[in-house]
């Protein structure tokens, strides 16, 4: 079991936390619920209610979406902000394909962290503000 101290070190190779103070950090990770799934083990499955941020620590998921891999995430990568703050009925599959540990935060505690921590809230917007900008460039080379 790693210290608290080991752990914030840890979440500052997230780019989502890499500018989040230490002491933030520390609340994210008392706050946040350690899992891990051995390979092959359905993480999200198409139709559960999704409501939780995962930050993935070691290992790899596939996310899926009609049977079509769609992505894949490593170490570091997080998944499922969005539905941490907008609930919803998941329409992926994620799946750990390869012995996986996350750290697991629900929509209600990330809501509050992010009330309690400002430097949270901004980075999350930005986050979400960067996937938009990719998704448009994405669609522009579509066109």
């Amino acid at each position: 079991m790693q210290l608290t101290l080991e752990k914030v070190l840890v979440l500052k190779n997230v780019p989502l936390f890499q500018n989040i103070p230490e002491t933030v950090l520390a609340d994210i990770i008392s706050a946040s619920e350690e899992i891990s799934f051995v390979q092959g083990t359905d993480i999200i499955n198409n139709g559960d209610n999704w409501n939780d941020l995962y930050i993935i620590l070691n290992g790899q998921v596939s996310i899926t979406k009609n049977g079509k891999v769609v992505s894949e995430l490593s170490n570091y990568d997080i998944f499922g902000e969005i539905a941490a703050l907008n609930p919803t009925i998941s329409d992926l599959t994620i799946t750990a394909i390869e012995d996986t540990f996350v750290y697991k935060i629900s929509g209600f505690v990330l809501y509050r962290l992010m009330n309690e921590h400002k430097a949270l809230e901004r980075s999350i917007i930005i986050s979400l503000c960067q996937r938009i900008r990719d998704l448009e460039s994405k669609l522009d080379e579509t066109i």
